[in-house]
């Protein structure tokens, strides 16, 4: 390790304060013992560490950049509250065993004393007694795997070692859940794992359960239905899943997939949030055991949790809290030892005792294994939160609804991720208020139509007895023909098409309908504005566009103004030009543009672009404020007919909007918004229908009559259409505002 010269630090006292983002001496004082108001005397230190992470690979998403962005942001505090400059030398592990010894030999090589790192037990195992053999202490913060401290005196886990953590979760939960049957699926290709599976039988032994099967994988391997199989015909009250990240999320989704019932606990030690979300529906009610949760108060916990968020823009991962952590102690033995020699470094570490961190008090076994309190949470709408549950609130299996969404492809950020947005607050904020929950189970349409057909038919053939979403009009006209066919209710938020609802009384819609909203529209704006002569291109190609079109036509024949041209064009062109010349040469007084996104965004820049005059008034349906943000000066005074406003008081809407910015940092979309009240709308009829069958939900969906929203009283009309009041807004000054 190279030092120029070595601090006095106090971290005994200050790394609380570290923890909890203070600056300046007057906050260190505050946090001072016995009122002590003075700091000791800093030096400057130049403090040189080895870390090794996983960057590429399989296990750098997971595990390796985690532990990385929880190093440096510890690595940030220590050094701007300190006159120490904490430095590393960082290498990448590259996912694999051979990976893990190159960069110990590596980081050893070049003379330094400590090194941090190494997530994967089956990677440590092989690289750490480089390290030992050489005398460099080694600190992992993450592996897990019981008796790997017997490598020897220079290596240490700030991670809760399986033999540790696994005991405290299977006791917890078999006392809760009352499980006396269970089953076990385990990697037994990876040590942390075939450790876990260790640990959890001889827990479950301790406890009196029995193990009615455990079965094997191999790291790699992606398909399991054949262990999950043989699991479910033993019938087990819970699942243990010992597994890394990529395995574990594929063997929970699979195990729903193929049917073990939500009854069946599925018990993941190390589950984390990212886990549980990529898991989906399949995750819900699954329990963890974990060594830190983001909801503790830990003395500097949830400043810990905030710093990460502003430095990152996401949620902290544990493995980087646990790294987080790890720094902390390391600097306090250095300090402690003060030197940077290994051998002091590592007798100081040895001696830790109720060192604070976010993790809680932390201290050291004689083994160099780490000791403080463990947590069990389990995933609660979608969430992991502390596991408090009884056995018969967990039995309760929920209502499955299929979700089908653009979560990729270019109508992902327009539509489908909106849409996934305001489903999701909308379950939420249902579930907080049911005894029987909604539970989605989603599928992405991969913004084709193809793709929408494939995720309804995986949905009706998994038995859910509803599925929402589905934006685009031409992608449901093909798509829920095949719910109709089996007698699913299929209910898109979004989708505004005229005459789809004649595919059949299992289809209903939450957006107005072309046919409703755009000759409403078209009378305002014609009466305000007194247009007598107009222009309108459209997307030839789309089931949405032509059809606005053709209402918009229809409304403007009604009130006798005449269309001068009537420009086409493709989806996916995106010079539109030649047909916007045409229509300046018309000189018409307004144009009305009918498209989706992302052309219609392009149509509008290229007729600002192209000189069409401030006084040729632009009128485009479902115009967005995102739209609006990527058209910018040319979009000014653009004129929208929609179906929801941010500006509404109508009552629950603007609670709506606190709670979306809230939650997702940004403004609420309109078909975020669609979406919100469909999942409500949806709830409602179940309740009432006081069933999860498909035909008593559709009955109760076809008489909803006046049921509050936040898009107004919403009602449907005998062909399954969305009824409410249509809305009419202008751009000015960049936003959307109502037009008077």
């Amino acid at each position: 390790m190279n030092v120029r010269r070595i601090a006095t630090f106090a971290f005994i006292f200050a790394v609380v304060v570290f923890a909890a983002g203070l600056s300046g001496c007057e906050d260190m004082a505050q946090m001072m013992p016995d009122g002590k108001a003075t700091m000791p005397e800093m030096m400057e230190a130049e403090i040189s560490i080895g870390m090794a992470v996983a960057l590429t690979g399989p296990f750098a998403e997971p595990y390796g950049l985690p532990m990385q962005r929880g190093f440096e942001l510890a690595q940030e505090e220590i050094n701007m509250l300190t006159d120490a400059n904490i430095t590393f030398v960082t290498v990448d592990a590259q996912s694999t065993v051979e990976g893990g010894v190159a960069a110990v030999q590596q980081l050893v090589d070049q003379d330094l004393s400590a090194i941090v790192g190494i997530g994967v037990s089956t990677h440590l195992k092989e690289a750490f007694p480089i390290a030992q053999e050489n005398e460099v202490v080694a600190f992992s913060s993450i592996s897990a795997a019981a008796g790997l401290s017997s490598i020897g005196d220079y290596i240490f886990r700030a991670g809760l070692a399986t033999n540790i953590l696994h005991p405290n979760g299977v006791a917890e939960t078999q006392k809760q859940l009352g499980y006396t049957k269970v089953a076990a699926i385990y990697d037994a290709a990876d040590t942390y794992t075939t450790s876990s599976n260790e640990e959890i039988a001889k827990a479950l032994e301790a406890n009196g359960v029995e193990i009615l099967t455990a079965e094997a994988f191999q790291s790699g391997d992606t398909d399991f239905t054949e262990q999950l199989t043989r699991i479910m015909n033993t019938a087990p009250e819970a699942l243990f899943i010992s597994a890394l990240a990529p395995e574990m999320v594929q063997i929970i989704v699979q195990a729903r997939e193929i049917g073990i019932p939500a009854s069946v606990h599925l018990i993941v030690p190390d589950l984390t949030a990212d886990e549980a979300q990529k898991a989906g529906a399949a995750a819900e009610g699954a329990i963890a055991f974990v060594n830190w949760s983001s909801t503790s108060d830990a003395p500097g916990n949830q400043a810990f949790v905030q710093n990460y968020r502003a430095k990152y823009g996401i949620e902290p991962e544990p493995w980087a809290a646990q790294s987080y952590a790890t720094l902390y102690i390391l600097a306090n033995a250095i300090a402690k030892a003060q030197s940077t020699d290994s051998a002091a470094i590592r007798d100081a570490l040895a001696q830790t005792m109720d060192f604070p961190t976010i993790l809680g008090n932390f201290s050291f076994d004689p083994n160099g294994e780490a000791m403080y309190a463990p947590v069990v949470l389990m995933v609660k709408d979608g969430e992991l939160q502390a596991f408090k549950a009884t056995a018969p609130e967990m039995v309760n299996t929920g209502i499955p609804i299929g979700l089908v969404v653009s979560l990729t492809g270019k109508d992902a950020e327009p539509y489908g991720l909106p849409m996934q947005r305001g489903f999701e607050l909308a379950r939420e904020e249902i579930n907080m208020h049911s005894s029987v929950p909604l539970m989605f189970v989603p599928a992405d349409d991969q913004s084709s139509e193809e793709g929408a057909i494939a995720a309804v038919q995986q949905l009706v053939d998994q038995g859910v007895p509803a599925i929402v979403g589905i934006a685009i009009s031409d992608y449901l006209e093909d798509a829920f023909p095949i719910a109709q066919d089996s007698g699913v209710v299929a209910f898109s938020s979004v989708s505004t098409a005229a005459g789809l609802s004649s595919i059949g009384d299992y289809v209903f819609r939450t957006g107005l309908a072309v046919d409703i909203v755009n000759p409403s529209g078209v009378m305002i704006t014609h009466e305000k504005l007194g247009y007598e002569k107009v222009a309108l291109i459209y997307d030839a190609a789309d089931t949405y566009s032509v059809s606005s079109n053709n209402e918009i036509k229809n409304a403007l024949n009604e009130s006798g103004v005449k269309v001068l041209v009537e420009e086409t064009f493709q989806t996916g062109d995106t010079d539109v030009t030649e047909q916007l010349t045409n229509i300046m040469n018309m000189a018409p007084e307004a144009l009305f543009i009918s498209a989706l996104s992302v052309e219609l965004t392009q149509v509008v820049i290229q007729a600002g672009e192209l000189g069409i005059p401030d006084t040729v008034q632009l009128i485009v349906p479902d115009l967005t404020a995102k739209e609006i943000q990527d058209a910018g000066d040319a979009a000014e005074g653009a004129i929208t007919f929609t179906g929801w406003t941010s500006l509404s008081n109508i009552p629950g809407n603007q609670d709506f909007i606190q709670k979306y910015r809230a939650k997702y940092g940004i403004e609420p979309e309109p078909w975020a918004a669609q979406s919100y009240a469909t999942l409500h709308i949806l709830a409602a009829a179940i309740q009432k229908a006081q069933s999860a069958d498909s035909a008593a939900i559709r009955d109760a969906l076809a008489q909803t009559m006046d049921f509050p929203t936040i898009l107004g009283d919403f009602s449907f009309d005998p062909n399954g259409e969305a009824v409410y009041n249509p809305i009419v807004l202008m751009v000015k000054d960049g936003e959307l505002q109502l037009f008077e």
